[in-house]
């Protein structure tokens, strides 16, 4: 990519292109991470609402037939 022997403009150009493409690759690697992190968490939250309707049903149920005295 670099040639060491490279002098003037040629030089800073490349320089200025490999410097682009890294932040280009930087950025673009942090938007999936957020973007798999965000995931991560919405799945997260489904899954504790689910768990919390499914402890809410069952102590419904149990309220209701008598195996569990009200208000627990």
């Amino acid at each position: 990519m670099l040639d060491s022997g490279a002098e003037g403009n040629g030089f800073k150009l490349q320089l200025q292109i490999t410097v682009a493409m890294l932040r280009f690759v930087a950025v673009n690697s942090l938007r999936q991470t957020v973007h798999s992190h965000r995931a991560s968490v919405h799945k997260a939250v489904k899954l504790v609402v689910a768990l919390l309707r499914v402890v809410m049903v069952t102590s419904g149920l149990a309220e209701s037939n008598g195996s569990l005295p009200p208000g627990l």
